[in-house]
C-alpha cells in the first residue's frame, strides 16, 4: 500500500516547543533504579547531588563502556531522577525543557545532533521536516514514529511500533473527496506508550471499531518546510507520521538490542561503525553479514585521538565522589547509624530492601513509613525493635522504624520511647544504647511545638545519664529549619549547649530538595564523624554518623 503525501503552499508557521520529556510511571522508576549495578548506583546518587545542591555550576563527566554494559540504562536514570526534581522545583512549569539528551548514546549521525539542537532552539530546519513523499503501509510490520506527537506519553521520535490496522476517510479539504488513510493504529512495544493518548482518544477508538487497548491511533500530521534554499515559498506535507524500520542505519541502531541482525557493509564503513553495527546483537550466533568483511586498522594512540583523550582522563581526571558511602568506612571497629525521612516505607521498600547503602549499617531509623499494622518490613539479617504505624485505615505521613542488625541486637538496649500525638501534630524519641553509647531518634512533625519535642528530648537524655551513658548522639527530622531566622532555631541551639551536645553536620549543606537544613544531628562528642548523603526516592536525604567502638 502506498500513500502519497498531501501539500499546499503556505506561509511559514511557527514551531511549538520541544515537549516534556516521558516520565516513567513511579512502579517502572522503580523498578529502572533497583536494575544498577553498584557502580552505576554510586555514580548517579553523587550525580544527583551534585545538581540539587549546585544546579547552577556546569559539570562535565565522561561516561564509557562496552557494549550491552548498560550506558543507556544510566542515562535513562539520571534522566529519570532529575526530570522528577526538576519539575517540582518552584517557579518551574511543567513544559519547561529541563533535560536535553543530545546524542544519547553512542556515536549519534551529525544530522541527529543537528536536530536535537535545533528542538533545543524550539525551532526546525530539515528539509522535508521528516515527511515522507510517498510512505508505504504494511500491517504486521516494524516502524518507528518519525516525530515528538505525545513525548510525555512515550510517543516520540524513534519510538518503535507495529502497524496493526489502517482506517481510510477524506481529509477536511474543499473538492477533495478521495478516501485515503487517515489514521494508523500501532501497537508499542510497552504496552504504557500511549495509554494517555488512548484515553484522551476513546471516542474515536470506539467509533473506528477498535477493541484491542492496547493499539494506539495515530493522527495525520502537517509540517511546514521551505521548497528550496532559494526561495521563501513554504510547502505544506500532510502525512502518517511513521517510517518503515526493518532496516535501520547504523547510527539508529544505537541502544538497541535485537536477537538476528543481518549487517549490509560497505567498503566506507570504519572501525567505530561495524563495532556499533556488531555489537547490536546479543550473541555471534545472531550476527549474518553481507558483503565482503575486512578486519579494520587496530586503534593505537598514534592513529585515534579518542583513545588517546580516554588515557588522558582515565589517568589524569578520574571522577572523584562529592559523597561519602557508609559501606565504604564500615568495618569491625565501628557502627553505622543512619536516619531517612523515607517518605513512604510502603512505596519504597523492594527498594529499601535492595539499597547497599542501607544493608551497611547497623541502625537504620525510618521515619514518615506510611505503614499500617498490618504491612511486612522484614529484611534479611535485621531486626525491627521499635515500630509505630498509622492508627486509621487511611495511610499518612505518619510511623516509624527502627532496624538493628541481627548481630547486634544482644548488644542493643532500648532506654526510652515516646510518642506525642496532638491531631494531626505528632512528635517521636526513641533513645537506645550500643556499646555504651547511645543514639536518640527524632522526629517532629511541622506543626508541632518544640516545647513538645524539647521535653521527650530532655527525658530522654536525663535516662541515658542515670545509665552512665555519657556519649549521646540525636540525629532525625526536627523540621526545624537550622538558621537564624528560624523563631525555634535558637531555643533548639540553646537547648543543646545546656545539654552539652554539638551540631556535628556541616551547616552550610542542606538536608532536603527543598534547599534546608531540617534533619540535624548532635552529639556530646565534637569529634563524631557525620554526614549528608542523597536519595532517588525522597525529597530528604539520608544523614548517618560514625561511632568508634572502642
Amino acid at each position: 500500500m502506498e500513500i502519497p503525501h498531501t501539500e499546499k503552499i503556505a506561509s511559514p508557521t511557527e514551531a511549538s516547543r520541544f515537549p516534556l520529556p516521558n516520565l516513567l510511571p513511579e512502579s517502572e522508576f522503580l523498578s529502572l533504579i533497583k536494575c544498577l549495578n553498584e557502580k552505576q548506583r554510586k555514580y548517579l546518587l553523587n550525580l544527583t547531588n551534585i545538581v540539587k545542591t549546585n544546579p547552577s555550576e556546569p559539570f562535565y563527566h565522561f561516561i564509557s563502556g562496552g557494549a550491552g554494559v548498560g550506558k543507556s540504562l544510566l542515562i535513562n536514570s539520571i534522566k529519570q531522577v532529575l526530570e522528577r526534581f526538576w519539575i517540582h522545583q518552584p517557579n518551574n512549569k511543567p513544559d519547561d525543557i529541563h533535560i536535553l539528551p543530545i546524542a544519547p548514546t553512542g556515536t549519534k549521525s551529525k544530522a541527529t545532533i543537528a536536530y536535537m539542537l535545533t528542538q533545543a532552539q524550539n525551532l526546525q530546519h530539515k528539509k522535508t521536516q521528516n515527511m515522507q513523499y510517498l510512505l508505504k503501509l504494511c500491517t504486521e510490520t516494524k516502524y518507528i514514529v518519525s516525530h515528538n506527537i505525545a513525548v510525555p506519553d512515550g510517543i516520540s521520535n524513534g519510538s518503535p511500533c507495529i502497524l496493526k490496522k489502517v482506517i481510510y476517510g477524506q481529509l477536511c479539504e474543499k473538492g477533495n473527496r478521495e478516501q485515503i488513510p487517515i489514521r494508523a493504529y500501532v501497537q508499542f512495544e510497552k504496552e504504557t506508550t500511549g495509554e494517555k493518548t488512548r484515553q484522551k482518544l476513546k471516542n474515536i477508538i470506539q467509533a473506528d471499531g477498535i477493541t484491542d487497548k492496547t493499539w494506539t491511533p495515530i493522527q495525520r500530521i502537517c509540517r511546514s518546510f521551505s521548497l528550496n534554499e532559494n526561495t521563501h515559498i513554504q510547502v505544506t506535507r500532510n502525512q502518517l507520521p511513521l517510517l518503515p524500520s526493518n532496516a535501520q542505519t547504523i547510527h539508529c541502531s544505537q541502544s538497541c538490542t535485537y536477537k538476528n541482525i543481518l549487517v549490509f557493509i560497505t567498503k566506507n564503513l570504519s572501525r567505530k561503525l561495524l563495532y556499533t553495527a556488531f555489537s547490536r546483537v546479543e550473541s555471534l550466533q545472531g550476527l549474518h553479514i553481507s558483503g565482503i568483511y575486512k578486519k579494520p586498522i587496530r586503534a593505537t594512540i598514534e592513529n585515534d585521538p579518542s583513545l588517546r583523550e580516554m588515557i588522558r582522563m582515565r589517568n589524569e581526571a578520574q571522577l572523584q565522589f562529592s559523597l561519602t558511602f557508609p559501606e565504604e568506612v564500615k568495618n569491625n571497629e565501628n557502627i553505622i547509624a543512619l536516619f531517612h525521612n523515607v517518605r513512604s516505607l510502603n512505596l519504597h521498600f523492594p527498594n529499601v530492601c535492595s539499597d547497599r547503602t542501607l544493608l551497611a549499617c547497623d541502625i537504620i531509623m525510618l521515619a514518615e513509613t506510611w505503614s499500617q499494622p498490618a504491612d511486612r518490613y522484614e529484611i534479611d539479617n535485621f531486626t525491627i525493635v521499635y515500630r509505630t504505624d498509622c492508627a486509621s485505615t487511611k495511610r499518612k505521613a505518619f510511623g516509624t522504624l527502627i532496624y538493628v542488625k541481627s548481630a547486634l541486637l544482644p548488644h542493643i538496649n532500648i532506654l526510652f520511647q515516646n510518642e506525642s500525638i496532638s491531631g494531626t501534630n505528632h512528635s517521636t524519641v526513641v533513645a537506645l544504647t550500643v556499646c555504651n553509647k547511645t543514639v536518640i531518634m527524632v522526629y517532629k512533625s511541622p506543626k508541632c511545638q518544640w516545647l513538645v519535642l524539647q521535653q521527650q528530648l530532655q527525658q530522654a537524655i536525663n535516662t541515658s545519664l542515670q545509665n552512665n551513658v555519657h556519649e549521646i548522639a540525636i540525629m532525625g527530622d526536627f523540621n526545624i529549619k537550622y538558621q537564624v531566622s528560624d523563631p525555634n532555631f535558637k531555643n533548639l541551639n540553646d537547648f543543646m549547649i545546656q545539654n552539652n551536645c554539638f551540631m556535628i553536620l556541616d551547616p552550610t549543606k542542606v538536608s532536603t530538595d527543598h534547599n534546608s537544613l531540617i534533619d540535624l544531628c548532635f552529639s556530646t562528642n565534637p569529634q563524631t564523624t557525620s554526614f549528608i548523603f542523597e536519595s532517588v526516592t525522597s525529597d530528604h536525604k539520608p544523614i548517618w554518623i560514625e561511632l568508634i567502638n572502642p
